[in-house]
């Protein structure tokens, strides 16, 4: 078949509707992609998570945590002391040193013992850090490491965790590598109604 110019064979034909059906597949499961992670964001970011109120811990948010900006330079990037210098975490944090608090978050491993139990992991407010996604700012973040005893099941869901936090920067060869840490005594998986 001639058109002005071109030529378009049936073969042609086939071959471009083949690609037109790959990127009508793939903008279907962006689209869907998007409507999940709207869902979890909108899902557990503006309600209230539910954690122990009960056995003496403070109910806290990651974001409770994260209101400030703490600058920490990219690898191999030489750092602006300027604004090395304006870093600070806020007293109302510092107060939180040493208390018994409940945390919500996404579980992102970083030890598993022989049974399965996840002993040691990252808790973020942010669902893509824990999943290929872009990395939170270190106050974004909370390094738990679970009690003796103390069981952690790994979940894709939301988990709360309860137990001592430690609030301070914590620096290796240099470099702050935590500014909250968390002894844990239990976690449980998040839970809330539908209405």
């Amino acid at each position: 078949m001639k058109l002005g110019k071109f030529e378009v064979s049936r073969e042609n034909k086939n071959q471009t509707s083949g690609f037109v059906a790959i990127l009508k597949t793939m903008a279907f499961f962006a689209v869907i992609f998007g409507i999940v992670i709207a869902a979890v964001y909108f899902g557990t970011s503006k309600s209230k998570i539910e954690t122990p109120k009960k056995e003496g811990y403070k109910s806290l948010d990651i974001a409770d945590l994260a209101d400030y900006d703490y600058y920490t330079p990219l690898p191999g990037e030489k750092p602006d002391e300027e604004l090395l210098a304006k870093n600070a975490i806020p007293e109302a944090v510092k107060k939180l040193n040493g208390q018994k608090v409940s945390i919500s978050g996404f579980m992102m491993p970083v030890r598993i013992d022989d049974q399965g139990n996840v002993e040691e992991f990252a808790l973020n407010g942010n669902y893509d850090m824990c999943f290929y996604g872009a990395p939170s700012q270190i106050n974004q973040w909370v390094h738990v490491k679970m009690n003796a005893g103390a069981k952690a099941k790994f979940s894709h869901n939301p988990t709360t965790v309860s137990g001592t936090l430690e609030v301070g920067e914590l620096i290796e060869d240099g470099e702050v590598i935590s500014l909250y840490r968390l002894r844990g005594d239990k976690t449980s998986e998040y839970q809330r109604s539908l209405f």
